[in-house]
């Protein structure tokens, strides 16, 4: 594969902000080069003048419309709200019934981020204190009203609200100058309007952010499902979980929970106000429950209606990576890409408070034994670092007993380390994914750790709810599943969020309930940093610093290879490193 690292102007400097692209599918060297996740890279610009921010979206070549495209996926998606929603392959859908303020517009190699119900990727004078947007004319929901500024502010209101503690915090926290935004602003249930100097509504067409310091990553934040909007009379509260409100090229015809999900045409969405979308099908439906194999097997098959049928997010099967990736016929049917994602196994810090029995399970874990379970290099390269090599500043470094670890994992070092520590024996509770592949993976992960000492008792946890589980404060685990894939290409939202101990709440991300004063402050000490090389640096720093106290367990640096039957054009990744959904059509 070519190697061609592109530099990138992030908002407000001319530095390099690297985000992983795809490359053809052929994994069958991954996890021998430790820098190979860095090795591709996409341009990610912004656009301020809003040129690319009109609509309709470039066509896909041999592109047609009409029919029906099935999508199988595991589970059903956990929240429809966007308010709430964290999930990669959630959001994905979310996108294709919801607009925002900006989204990615992704042609080839280049992704910009431009305006979806705005003009254009935002406005700011006074170096990102202020951010202005327009609304675009003609943008509707699916009843075939108007979307109107106000909407968004309500949207955004509605998001400080403890309902949706589960939702992303970035634009709460900056408004309120509080990570405890909701004791400053409780949101619109209980604290009325939020305030015009912070957000205000000039007509129905422009609204005004109006934060305490520069936040010139905001047009990245506004992206994110608090700026869906809501008509404040239309705000069902909770049951906006499971029936949200729609304005993007397709919207909810039916829905059975855990089983399917059927999206069919919004006939008030105008392709000519969205740059991003297509409404290439009349429908998609969603099939709930089926596990990968069934998804490899069903798709390569492709008999029947299941030529008609792509993957949305799971991989290959992983005992059938090699006959899929080396059948030309099959390869033709993946698509296959590094992510922004880092695996890592997290550690209850507050449970699992000796350092040397954290070091223990880091020098133990045997990474490569866990790997082949999901398929092997497939996968994606071992990882060493607590960010992805998609962030900006990210480089690789050297942490003696922390980075140079075998990945098959040292049972004997890692004995070593509990004796002369009087910690041989100890109790590890491991929660796992409770899916054919979790199983295996879990049990892989247990006996390593019971060779090197350790005791492990295994906890299984349903796929549909091990997020939300695992992300209580009070979960009772010692060592589970976690990753993180950034927000946008900085560390703004990777460090802050998983490591910074003022965080540790149920449904935050800092799920190794990490707390270390001097890394406190240093995040505060960076975040104030507007250059973004600079930044990137100091958070590459930040990361080594953060590994010295060994909160979590780096595991891959994932790829994700996705599937489509033979029938299915225009199969490609989103900003997520999700199937794109409406870039599908049907050839025939």
């Amino acid at each position: 594969m070519k190697r061609k690292p592109i530099l990138v102007a992030s908002a407000f400097a001319t530095s390099a902000v690297l985000i992983a692209s795809g490359c053809s599918a052929g994994g069958q060297n991954a996890g021998t080069d430790p820098n190979r996740a860095q090795a591709e890279v996409a341009k990610v610009s912004i656009d301020k003048d809003g040129s690319l921010s009109k609509g309709p979206a470039p066509e896909i070549k041999d592109s047609r419309k009409g029919g029906n495209v099935n999508i199988l996926w595991r589970q059903d998606i956990v929240h429809y709200d966007p308010a709430v929603s964290q999930s990669s392959p959630d959001n994905t859908v979310l996108e294709m019934i919801s607009r925002r303020l900006t989204m990615y517009r992704i042609e080839g190699d280049k992704t910009t981020l431009v305006g979806d119900l705005a003009t254009n990727a935002g406005e700011s004078t006074d170096g990102g204190k202020t951010w202005k947007y327009t609304l675009k004319d003609g943008i509707k929901y699916s009843d075939g009203t108007p979307i109107v500024a106000k909407d968004v502010k309500y949207a955004v209101a509605r998001s400080f609200s403890s309902l949706y503690a589960r939702g992303f915090p970035y634009i709460q926290t900056w408004l309120a100058d509080s990570e405890d935004f909701g004791k400053v602003y409780p949101g619109p249930y209980e604290g009325g309007e939020l305030s015009n100097d912070k957000v205000e509504v000039q007509g129905d067409k422009t609204i005004i952010f109006k934060f305490s310091q520069p936040r010139p990553d905001f047009p990245f934040a506004a992206a994110l499902g608090a700026t869906a909007p809501v008509p404040q009379a239309k705000d069902t509260k909770e049951a906006m979980d499971q029936a949200p409100i729609t304005s993007g090229p397709y919207k909810i015809a039916s829905h059975e929970v855990d089983k399917s999900l059927k999206l069919v045409r919004n006939e008030n969405w105008d392709p000519a106000t969205d740059s991003i979308r297509h409404q290439y099908v009349d429908s998609f439906t969603f099939q709930f429950g089926p596990q990968v194999g069934e998804v490899t097997d069903r798709i390569a098959a492709s008999a029947g209606d299941d030529k008609n049928t792509a993957s949305i997010y799971q991989a290959v099967a992983p005992e059938r990576f090699e006959q899929v990736m080396n059948d030309p016929k099959l390869k033709q049917q993946v698509i296959d890409k590094p992510t922004t994602q880092v695996d890592l196994y997290a550690i209850n810090n507050t449970r699992v408070t000796d350092l040397n029995v954290r070091k223990a399970l880091l020098v133990a874990f045997p990474k490569e034994q866990a790997r082949l379970q999901k398929g092997g290099p497939y996968q994606g390269d071992f990882a060493t670092t607590l960010g992805s090599p998609s962030t900006l500043g990210w480089k690789k470094y050297d942490l003696p007993g922390v980075t140079d670890v075998d990945p098959k994992g040292d049972p004997e070092k890692a004995k070593k380390i509990l004796t002369d520590a009087g910690k041989l024996g100890y109790s590890i509770s491991l929660g796992y994914n409770q899916t054919p592949t979790g199983e295996k993976e879990g049990l892989a992960i247990a006996e390593g750790l019971t060779k090197a000492g350790f005791k492990v008792e295994k906890i299984p946890m349903q796929a549909k709810t091990f997020n939300d589980t695992r992300d209580k404060v009070s979960n009772n685990l010692d060592f589970y599943w976690s990753a993180w894939a950034a927000d946008w290409p900085t560390g703004v939202t990777v460090y802050p969020e998983l490591f910074d101990g003022r965080k540790i709440a149920d449904g935050r991300p800092n799920n190794t309930h990490f707390n270390n004063a001097d890394v406190n402050a240093e995040i505060d000490r960076i975040l104030k940093i507007t250059d973004s090389a600079e930044q990137g640096a100091e958070f590459n720093k930040l990361d080594k610093k953060i590994m010295e106290s060994v909160p979590a367990v780096p595991y891959v640096y994932p790829r994700r290879q996705l599937m489509f039957g033979t029938n299915v054009g225009g199969a490609s990744f989103d900003i997520h490193t999700v199937m794109n959904l409406t870039n599908l059509f049907l050839k025939s």
